[in-house]
């Protein structure tokens, strides 16, 4: 690689210096890309839970206060429909007693349906047929409203209730006796009118009602300068607000009623609160009187995702330094003991003082022998030590190396020696007429010769067959022909090499135990076919078999590898194949009485 290709550490020359800047780059860069990827996803994702936990609040506030109207006009209804009411609203009363009378019978059915109620502080009927002495009633012991109104305040509200809508809500009492108090209160008006007939208007039914009690289902919030709920009237004016003492935006506050009149709901929007980043989300109440606004300042949505951000960035100078420490350590142990052998080879290696012709000894120096530095030292000792003790051994090391020459080339002799001493005794034989034994001698030295085969551990397959047959020449004289040898090799796969030495075996093991004890002759078979990517090459006896236990016994032993069943020969071949990979090696099959074969599968190899 060229200089341009290669990375250069021109300002950090020493190893330590550079096995800390490397492994500060291979981590400091990881880490600042997942610290900050992380970091934002978990910001995204807790700011959307935050999002999403906030709107589902606001939603719940909704339904609750939606839920709380909705039954509170149910029960104007039921008053409404009251039979009793209708009949005492419709006729006007004769006399003071006859007065006290209805004003009884509507305290009874207004304290029958409010008294679950303890929201509803107060009740005021409005009988419009009822004359200027007989117009209000009570409906139960205590009314407030800041007192009793007069006639011409009981009239406006009633003309208000015709000509605007038939039900009002009103942050402040309607009448001039009540607009003092304090403004904990809430008021709702309800025009009756006849349930049959005309629908003529009968009066209305005033409710004075405690703020904090009818809005405590919004206390589950918590609400503080940070997170606000607020109930808005059309006009903008907070009926209802969370926490009590909590600063609101008013100009704000107009805007989004002017908003809601054409955008009811608003699930969810960024506005500037107070001088602060703030979700609003807001809602119709009431059918539409009222606006349910709640506002989420940013710094409480993200703050655990600002909390998730600064436990990042901690964690990471934390790594960061905790990293430079272990690299600074963990280079220590690489960077003394390379001081210790560069200090050592510049020491050593000069001659003595004494004797010019003996080097000096190494200097005393202690490696660790467990680090790969600190070995690397030891042996350098030890060559050092070694070389100053061979010094003056270099003249018996190099007679004891020709020694060792001459005795490797009388190893290559003698096995020559031998196959030459057969064929003269096969010459002699032949002198003197002895044509079997001269046979004989030739197939031995024939196998011979091939089982040395100059060193190679393959020979084609047709040296294999021949060194077989000669095998086969030899135990057929030892054993006076008492079984003949077939051999079926097809001719174009015996130039394919094979590991030399795996028919021999194989025949052998036929020959012992084929023919034990038999006196009619038998017959031993060599087949060779090309099947797929591989030889086939069986063994055949027409012997006396195995018993299927052995039989058994035999494959379990050539799968497993272990076990005794399988004579040497046997296992040397199977685990040679086996070599070339595990479908190549043997296989046996047999019948009792008949025939015992076994198989050869070897892979095909032009060289």
């Amino acid at each position: 690689m060229g200089e341009k290709g290669r990375i250069r550490f021109t300002g950090v020359p020493t190893i330590r210096g550079k096995i800390i800047v490397l492994t500060l780059v291979l981590t400091v860069v990881p880490m600042a890309v997942l610290t900050f990827t992380f970091s934002r996803i978990a910001a995204h994702s807790l700011g959307e839970k935050s999002e999403a936990l906030a709107m589902q609040s606001w939603k719940m506030s909704v339904n609750y206060v939606n839920s709380t109207l909705s039954d509170l006009n149910d029960l104007t209804n039921a008053i409404l429909s009251n039979p009793d009411v209708q009949v005492t609203l419709d006729s006007k009363p004769e006399d003071d007693y006859a007065y006290l009378r209805n004003d009884e019978t509507l305290s009874m059915v207004v304290r029958a349906q409010t008294q679950s109620k303890p929201y509803i502080i107060s009740s005021l009927i409005y009988a419009a047929n009822g004359g200027p002495r007989h117009f209000l009633y009570q409906g139960n012991v205590s009314v407030r409203f800041g007192g009793i109104p007069t006639l011409n305040e009981a009239h406006e509200l009633y003309r208000r209730l015709l000509t605007e809508q038939p039900m009002i809500w009103m942050t402040h009492s309607p009448f001039a006796s009540g607009r003092r108090l304090p403004e904990d209160r809430i008021y709702v008006g309800k025009l009756l009118r006849k349930t049959t007939g005309d629908y003529a208007p009968l009066g209305f039914l005033l409710l004075e009602m405690d703020k904090e009690s009818l809005f405590r289902g919004l206390s589950f919030h918590e609400a503080d300068s940070n997170m606000q709920m607020w109930v808005l009237d059309r006009e903008g004016e907070a009926v209802y607000g969370l926490p009590e003492q909590g600063a609101a935006d008013r100009q704000l506050l107009r805007q989004i009623s002017e908003s809601a009149v054409d955008r009811p709901e608003l699930a969810k929007d960024w506005r500037t609160w107070n001088g602060r980043q703030t979700m609003i989300s807001y809602g119709p109440l009431n059918e539409g009187q009222w606006t349910l606004l709640q506002t989420v300042d940013a710094s409480v949505l993200f703050e655990d995702a600002r909390k998730v951000g600064v436990w990042t960035i901690w964690t990471f100078w934390i790594a960061l330094a905790l990293g430079w420490f272990l690299s600074y350590r963990m280079s220590d142990t690489i960077y003394r003991p390379l001081l210790q052998l560069r200090r050592l080879m510049a020491a050593d290696g000069g001659i003595s003082a004494i004797d010019p012709s003996v080097p000096r000894p190494p200097a005393p120096m202690v490696f660790n022998p467990k680090d790969e530095v600190g070995q690397i030292g030891e042996r350098y000792l030890h060559m050092l030590q070694k070389n100053h003790e061979l010094y003056g051994q270099v003249y018996e090391a190099m007679l004891s190396r020709k020694q060792a020459e001459f005795r490797a080339l009388q190893a290559q002799i003698n096995p020559h020696f031998l196959y030459n001493t057969l064929e003269s005794l096969k010459g002699m034989a032949l002198a003197k007429g002895e044509g079997d034994m001269a046979e004989v001698i030739g197939a031995f030295g024939k196998c011979f010769r091939i089982s040395l085969s100059y060193g190679r551990e393959e020979i084609v397959l047709g040296q294999e067959v021949e060194h077989v047959s000669a095998y086969v020449k030899v135990q057929q004289f030892r054993f006076h022909n008492s079984f003949a040898w077939i051999c079926e090799v097809e001719e174009e796969i015996c130039g394919f090499y094979v590991p030399k030495l795996i028919l021999q075996p194989l025949v052998e093991n036929a020959i012992y135990h084929a023919f034990k004890g038999r006196t009619d002759p038998g017959y031993i078979m060599l087949s060779g076919t090309k099947e797929g990517g591989a030889l086939r090459l069986t063994v055949s006896d027409d012997g006396h078999g195995m018993a299927a236990e052995r039989l058994e016994k035999i494959r379990k032993s050539l799968e497993s590898g272990q076990g005794s069943t399988l004579g040497f020969g046997l296992r040397n071949v199977h685990e040679r194949l086996r070599h070339y990979g595990p479908q190549y090696g043997l296989s046996v099959t047999s019948e009792p009485g008949h025939y015992t074969s076994v198989t050869l599968l070897v892979p095909i190899r032009s060289e």
